[in-house]
């Protein structure tokens, strides 16, 4: 009993230290976040996040649409969905992702590619599920305008059944949301300063956000502090 009083007791003593260092860390300015401060002292860590949706062993196509012409810098497409394919591999995410070369090979020869639907583009890239991803917004410049949001992209993610063709309600494999997953990623001005150029910008911007949507489809632990 006194050992077990003890041993409470230096729990507690342990828990006010920790309590104080982050009151210390937080009203001197340390530059951190309240988050992760938390996570500094072990709050949350360890914590499993399980996937929203699995593409198990079925191939994947990623098609990002831009059909309101909000990107105004076009690399940033490309460096979005060889990012996200990148990041599915590494991630053991998805066994299969169609390359990207399949997907110019149908855009160059499909005179009516911009009218196909994207579970009709999966099918002919040999897909069983589509990964869409569409445009919501964008705002990306060399001169700095805000300096806590200096760029970003928004996209609304959704995974399409392209096995599906008589069933519309069924097309759609998730989320269950008609509009989709949002998604955002953020430069702020320290960013983009460091950054300088546009090509740097782009990619910085499109792996942050390729990171964020294949997190959705992966198990991983919490900690990463994403914005």
């Amino acid at each position: 009993m006194v050992a077990s009083a003890r041993e409470n007791h230096r729990l507690g003593r342990v828990a006010s230290l920790s309590l104080l260092s982050i009151m210390v860390l937080w009203t001197t300015g340390c530059g951190m976040t309240g988050g992760q401060l938390l996570y500094l002292f072990g709050a949350g860590r360890g914590t499993l996040v399980k996937p929203e949706f699995e593409f198990k062993d079925k191939p994947v196509l990623i098609l990002v649409d831009d059909a309101a012409s909000r990107v105004n810098w076009p690399a940033v497409i490309r460096h979005l969905a060889d990012d996200l394919r990148e990041e599915l591999r590494t991630n053991k995410a998805a066994k299969e992702v169609v390359p990207q070369n399949v997907l110019d090979r149908i855009r160059q020869n499909e005179a009516r590619f911009e009218k196909r639907g994207c579970r009709e583009i999966g099918e002919l890239a040999g897909a069983e599920l589509v990964l869409w991803l569409e445009i919501q917004d964008f705002l990306a410049d060399e001169q700095i305008a805000d300096p806590s949001v200096a760029a970003y992209i928004t996209v609304t993610v959704k995974v399409i059944n392209v096995q599906e063709k008589k069933r519309k309600s069924r097309v759609r494999a998730w989320p269950i949301n008609p509009d989709g997953r949002s998604i955002t990623a953020v430069l702020n001005g320290s960013d983009v300063t460091r950054l300088k150029t546009k090509d740097a910008i782009s990619r910085e911007l499109s792996a942050k956000l390729a990171g964020k949507i294949a997190k959705l489809f992966y198990e991983h632990r919490l900690g990463d502090f994403e914005s």
